[in-house]
């Protein structure tokens, strides 16, 4: 069995309560060669081949969405708001980014009496800007919404309907929430249109400064990335300028340190029961200690600005001077390598396996997305769902988010990635997608939960930046995080 079709058993499995009597399976079978075939126009990024593109799927879809008609509004952060309605030149890199007018003409094309609203925002208080618009009713789908439960559509019967779906896309957006399902069941709030995964960003050059190996990704241990870290931080025998082994996540996001490493141990800390009041969060254990205390030794091998967030100043430049760097943005590092004439210094690689377990030997690098729900408000229910696939399999979309510089959560446009960038990240990011369980991110996974424990995720970053300058030992941290959590469920019964 190929490893895709690995992913999709996981992301079955993961998702088995919503998707109980689905007759079809998500694996690599007929429906995803389908979508290749479907797609074999999008592996190329010029003009000409793009224009082909846009003929050959208006001949394919030629009067889909007929039936349609009204208005579809949408708000919300991420990628449109980022790129604008005509595009944008970053100004770090020089990399230009079509806009998502592009995607207005493609729906209209298929759709021609729908008329498609689009309204960006910023990132600054998104989630309470997107609670006010789903309340107003004004809004059909959320972009960046199913982190906020109950104003959003499950999307379960939608995805038992057209059971194809799953074998078109990497993963789905999965939450766990009490107000509309049972706790121990993970649902469909929403789906994935890009993909985040975190990884290593490794500086070949200061390895073979020092005379270290590069690591093998495939294998490689959390020892060995200590190791590695420990191997290159010092004075470069070469250059004589100070080096250090490793840049985490930043001391903010520190909790997102803790996501992969828990996850590496295989640090399961929940009892989920159908409700949050009959679930318990057990996170005073040696594991735990374990993980905390393997990030806290960091410290040893990282700048002294990296508590401020200074120690990136340089990073992917001629004076970097850290050997490894843990990012959540591979591709837009990548441009800025190649913007700088660097990419070939540098290589990408997935984080350490996993050291037990059912996934025992997969790495433990997890995803961020940018994903769209339906407002549960919405009266256009079944076109939002339309458009929502539409994003998410459509060839011309697909070719407009590879454009954009992004990762998609199509199969068949995510395996074009080496006609994007060199194969020392193209290869190593399709790595991760194609083994990684469906559905494992940075808010909901066997090890982390973003949304059912009070205060979790800030008192995760406060204890590991407490631990990191000293001021904190494992067991005062684990207590501290407990005793909130405790305190939280408390108030519930």
């Amino acid at each position: 069995m190929k490893k895709r079709g690995y992913c999709f058993m996981m992301a079955a499995v993961l998702a088995a309560s919503w998707l109980a009597g689905c007759s079809g399976s998500s694996s690599n079978g007929s429906g995803t060669d389908a979508v290749k075939d479907q797609s074999s126009q999008t592996t190329s990024q010029t003009s000409a081949d793009t224009e082909s593109t846009k003929e050959t799927g208006a001949e394919e879809t030629q009067g889909a969405g007929s039936e349609f008609s009204g208005t579809l509004k949408m708000y919300g952060p991420g990628l449109f708001a980022d790129v604008g309605q005509d595009g944008t030149i970053d100004m770090i890199t020089g990399v230009k980014k079509p806009g998502y007018q592009m995607v207005i003409d493609r729906w209209e094309e298929l759709y021609p009496n729908v008329e498609l609203v689009i309204e960006p925002i910023p990132w600054d208080n998104w989630k309470a800007a997107l609670q006010t618009a789903a309340i107003s009713g004004d809004v059909d789908i959320l972009i960046h919404g199913a982190s906020l439960g109950p104003v959003v559509e499950p999307l379960g019967p939608y995805v038992k309907r057209d059971s194809d779906y799953m074998d078109q896309v990497t993963m789905m957006t999965l939450r766990r929430n009490a107000e509309l399902a049972p706790l121990n069941e993970v649902v469909p709030f929403g789906v994935t249109i890009t993909l985040n995964p975190v990884m290593v960003v490794v500086n070949k050059t200061i390895f073979e400064d020092y005379g270290i190996p590069l690591p093998d990704y495939k294998t490689w241990t959390l020892d060995d990335l200590m190791e590695a870290a420990k191997a290159t931080t010092g004075t470069d025998p070469k250059t004589g300028k100070e080096t250090y082994g490793i840049s985490p996540i930043k001391a903010s996001d520190a909790f997102k340190n803790y996501i992969w490493s828990s996850r590496a141990k295989n640090n399961e800390i929940f009892e989920w029961g159908d409700s949050i009041k009959n679930s318990k969060m057990n996170f005073i254990g040696d594991d735990t200690a374990e993980v905390l205390n393997y990030l806290t030794e960091f410290k040893n091998y990282t700048s002294p600005d990296y508590i401020e967030g200074l120690d990136l100043a340089a990073a992917y430049t001629e004076d970097h001077n850290i050997a490894m760097v843990v990012v959540e943005n591979p591709y837009n590092v990548y441009n800025t390598l190649k913007a700088n004439g660097l990419e070939d210094q540098y290589m990408l690689a997935a984080l350490p396996q996993i050291e037990d377990g059912p996934y025992k030997g997969i790495t433990s690098s997890h995803f961020g997305d940018w994903h769209m729900s339906i407002c549960k408000n919405s009266s256009n229910k079944e076109l939002a769902w339309e458009f929502l696939k539409f994003m998410t399999t459509d060839p011309v979309v697909q070719q407009w988010i590879m454009e954009t510089y992004s990762i998609p959560a199509n199969i068949a446009a995510n395996s074009t990635l080496g006609d994007y960038m060199n194969d020392d990240f193209a290869d190593a990011i399709k790595y991760v997608i194609e083994t990684c369980p469906g559905g494992f991110s940075c808010s909901e996974n066997e090890c982390y939960d973003s949304g059912n424990f009070g205060t979790f995720m800030n008192d995760l970053a406060t204890v590991l930046n407490e631990m990191y300058q000293g001021n904190m030992d494992a067991q005062a941290a684990m207590e501290f995080v407990q005793k909130n959590v405790d305190d939280y469920l408390s108030t519930l019964q």
